[in-house]
């Protein structure tokens, strides 16, 4: 047997990898390896090989002379090692874990040379990635023929996966936002844990550098209200279970903050220490970004109420201005259309033709002056009228339109159809209004067809039904369509077809007042579609 000579270092059990190969192939009777230097070799026939396995993460195994594994004996735990037994270390895609290729380690066992600490990697049948780190010797017979190796190897496999854990885990977090520790049970039980890394948001967390944080006692890390919480962070650490826990943590100079904790125990084997991930979530930095907010909102909101109150007065004083321009201009009309009448009536005589048609002209600006002054004072007072919301049936409303349109002209010849069944809310003397609008203009740009053709439908359900009247008149070009809800704004001459210019603007105000909107689609020659909805903003 070799032993180490004193005050000699052999690593964790004692001996080294080169002893542990002499030992075994004393304990079976074969060939030992030469002594090295500082070593001297002396029986033990106490020991047996099966002690040895139960003492050693090592397992033991035998090859021939050309390399193929013949032997695997299972250590303290089965040995999947085992699965290679009559292949080769190079099959299956297995590496050297430093070169990549297997020469050197082919050169090595050609030249029946012994070697130490050899690692390398392979994929065992499950697809699970095992590192094996060998030790092994030449092997001969009673004769001194070369026989194979025999040696020991050691699955690093647990060890090489929690390693590149930990380097995955503590690059992650170094980059995480949020503050971060890494915590280690301490070595003395009664210390609890400590803190053995921190990441930059953690130290401004705390308001200390990470030198101050690894030299705290846990339990100075919390607020004088968060007593038990080092304890309960403690009991999960050796537990290696996940937990959640309110707390409040210190800073340097006294003052707490309100936090989330959260423990992510790191894998690893029972016999380390326990490490974890101590994730904080500042729960008064969230609180503060929070008031600031509503603070913002409320500041917004406040804004939005004088801006709302301020656009009420202008328009209620647009409104009252409107009126009053409408009504005051009556006055003047009247008196141009008066003394019109009598130049007429009592000069009649002394005009001759052209002074007739200049007056004829005077008499029919100013009715039409009237007619525009009216419709002006109409607008105005919707915009001040309040609203009457109730059940309408906007299909009978349109029948009683059609016969009160065709009563008031028998010469009408268009076809009007109207979808039965259709029901709204909203005020109902405004709703009369839109469609008789929509149906007066429907007629009359299709007065000149032979066929005219009106409907009224509507098509969806709800905030998003839809509402047209359509017709087969002259229709109109959707480039001016942008004036079409204008107030006076009208795409055709007064000598084509008569009107104010009024009625769509009117429509339009009418159907925003009832939470929807109004558009129109055209073109020339054949027939025109006006759209609108009710309430869809309230529905939205």
């Amino acid at each position: 047997m070799v032993v180490p000579q004193t005050g000699q270092g052999a690593g964790r059990t004692g001996l080294s990898m080169r002893s542990l190969a002499t030992r075994l192939l004393a304990l079976l009777g074969r060939s030992s390896l030469p002594a090295e230097p500082g070593h001297q070799v002396v029986p033990d026939a106490g020991i047996e090989l099966q002690t040895f396995r139960r003492l050693s993460r090592d397992v033991y195994w035998e090859q021939d002379e050309s390399g193929l594994i013949t032997r695997v004996d299972d250590g303290p735990h089965p040995s999947a090692l085992k699965l290679r037994i009559g292949g080769f270390l190079w099959d299956d895609g297995a590496l050297p874990l430093e070169t990549g290729d297997w020469q050197e380690h082919r050169d090595r066992l050609n030249r029946q040379a012994p070697f130490t600490d050899f690692a390398w990697v392979w994929n065992d049948p499950s697809g699970r990635t095992r590192v094996s780190i060998d030790s092994g010797v030449p092997r001969h017979d009673a004769q001194g023929r070369f026989v194979g190796y025999a040696g020991v190897s050691r699955d690093a496999g647990i060890d090489t996966a929690a390693d590149r854990a930990r380097r995955l885990a503590t690059a992650a977090l170094l980059a995480a936002s949020e503050p971060v520790v890494w915590i280690e049970a301490d070595s003395k039980p009664t210390n609890g844990w400590r803190i053995i890394w921190a990441n930059a948001a953690a130290c401004q967390l705390f308001d200390r550098t990470e030198r101050e944080l690894r030299e705290l006692p846990c339990k100075t890390l919390f607020g004088p209200d968060s007593g038990g919480t080092a304890e309960s962070v403690g009991q999960a650490l050796l537990a290696r279970r996940d937990t959640r826990l309110q707390a409040e943590v210190a800073r340097k100079y006294g003052e707490c903050r309100a936090v989330e904790l959260r423990l992510e125990p790191l894998p690893g084997t029972g016999s380390l220490r326990g490490c974890a991930a101590l994730l904080i979530h500042d729960r008064s930095a969230e609180q503060e970004r929070l008031q600031q907010g509503s603070r913002a909102i409320e500041q917004l909101r406040s804004s939005m109420q004088e801006r709302t109150v301020e656009l009420e007065a202008a328009a209620r004083e647009l409104e009252s201005f409107t009126y009053s321009v409408s009504h005051d201009l009556r006055a003047p009309i009247r008196v141009i259309e008066g003394f019109a009448r009598i130049l007429d009536e009592d000069y009649a005589d002394r005009l001759d033709r052209v002074g007739h048609d200049h007056l004829q002209r005077i008499l029919t600006s100013a009715s039409r002056m009237t007619e525009m002054v009216d419709a002006l004072l109409g607008l105005a007072r919707l915009s001040g009228q309040p609203l009457a919301t109730e059940p309408v049936d906007l299909s009978r409303l349109a029948d009683l339109i059609a016969e009160q349109l065709r009563a008031n002209d028998p010469s009408l010849n268009a076809d009007i159809i109207v979808q039965p069944g259709i029901q709204v809310e909203g005020d109902r003397t405004l709703l009369r209004i839109v469609l008789e609008n929509l149906m007066s203009n429907a007629l009359k740009f299709s007065s000149k067809k032979p066929d005219a053709r009106i409907e009224f439908a509507c098509s969806g359900a709800g905030p998003a039904t839809v509402y047209c009247m359509s017709d087969n008149g002259d229709g109109f070009d959707m480039r001016f369509a942008d004036r079409l809800f204008g107030v006076f704004q009208r795409l055709h001459t007064d000598a084509e077809f008569k009107g104010t210019g009024v009625g769509l603007a009117t429509v339009q105000r009418i159907v925003r007042r009832h939470g929807g909107r109004v558009w129109a689609d055209s073109e020339p020659g054949k027939g025109a579609r006006f759209y609108f909805t009710l309430w869809e903003k309230a529905g939205r």
